[in-house]
């Protein structure tokens, strides 16, 4: 209780000192408390000797003092604005309170006016994938942190559901998709699982069984046994832009002038980029591998098929 305690004292002294005036009402529902307890912090602080003020009126609240620094020494300008850039991408990315008062510490350490010359912004909001994740981002993060075990329905990239339990290990987001490594009972090894396809998430109080080290080594592991394909297009050299944008690592090579061969690698069992190749339609042309051109095929028959049924 103690320690909520401080922890509050320290985030409302950084949010004043970002800020020029905040009432009382707005300091409560930022940290989740009564008016009452925000007016007994500011109390506090004023006794610990941070110089809150107190204005009244419409516009009233509570301020610390312009004469009250804090060090600023450790870091450059321009460390601060890249590293506060940083953040800001990660809380567009990721809905976590800690993110946010990490960025609120930074910034009441950093230069007056670094907040405003950031002359990047990354807005990663394309990493959100639907309320479910968000939720099961949160609830996993926290087993992680507690190491206890967590129960889901999977559904692996062939439909098949199954019912698994897991150590979380650790959360990553690729192959444009959040993903889970963690340590499957039933298979006694690591497994990749996407968020998307996890259902009925369960958190228990079962603590980990296993020591999990290394953790960079068994992400690198985990992504050299995913299988890829290697891919060989051919298309036109107007469609080079939306190429790049589609495949963006590809290798290009001009054939002449108007004709382009392009070269890629894929994670052979995700679904977008197969999706994203059949919207070009008959403008490109797979040249290898074989296995993918039967495949295109017999996808666009069942298309066809499909349609046709329902005239």
């Amino acid at each position: 209780m103690i320690h909520l305690k401080i922890d509050r004292l320290l985030g409302i002294m950084i949010y004043l000192l970002n800020r020029d005036t905040v009432s009382a009402s707005a300091l409560a529902g930022r940290f989740e408390v009564s008016v009452r307890t925000i007016q007994r912090d500011i109390e506090t602080l004023g006794m610990a000797g941070i110089p809150v003020a107190s204005t009244q009126g419409v516009n009233g609240g509570y301020s610390i003092l312009k004469s009250f620094k804090l060090s600023k020494q450790l870091l450059s300008e321009q460390d601060y604005v890249l590293i506060l850039t940083a953040l800001k991408g990660l809380c567009s990315a990721y809905e976590h309170r800690g993110i946010e008062a990490t960025f609120e510490k930074l910034l009441s350490l950093s230069p007056d006016g670094v907040d405003a010359e950031q002359n990047i912004h990354l807005d990663f909001s394309v990493l959100r994938e639907g309320f479910h994740v968000r939720d099961y981002l949160s609830g996993i993060e926290d087993a992680i942190r507690k190491k206890h075990v967590i129960q889901f329905e999977y559904t692996n990239a062939e439909y098949v559901k199954s019912q698994r339990t897991v150590e979380p290990v650790v959360l990553t987001y690729k192959w444009y998709a959040w993903y889970l490594l963690g340590f499957c009972c039933e298979k006694q090894d690591y497994r990749m699982f996407r968020l998307t396809r996890m259902r009925n998430l369960g958190l228990t109080s079962a603590a980990f069984s296993n020591v999990h080290n290394n953790i960079e080594e068994l992400l690198a592991q985990k992504n050299d046994h995913q299988p890829y394909f290697n891919i060989k297009l051919a298309c036109s050299t107007e469609l080079r832009i939306p190429i790049e944008e589609c495949f963006p690592n590809s290798c290009i090579t001009e054939i002449g002038d108007r004709e382009l061969l392009i070269e890629f690698s894929v994670p052979a069992n995700e679904r977008g980029w197969f999706g994203t190749l059949l919207s070009f339609g008959s403008k490109v042309t797979v040249l290898e591998p074989t296995e993918l051109k039967h495949r295109l095929i017999e996808h666009t028959k069942d298309i066809l098929e499909a349609y046709l049924s329902h005239r």
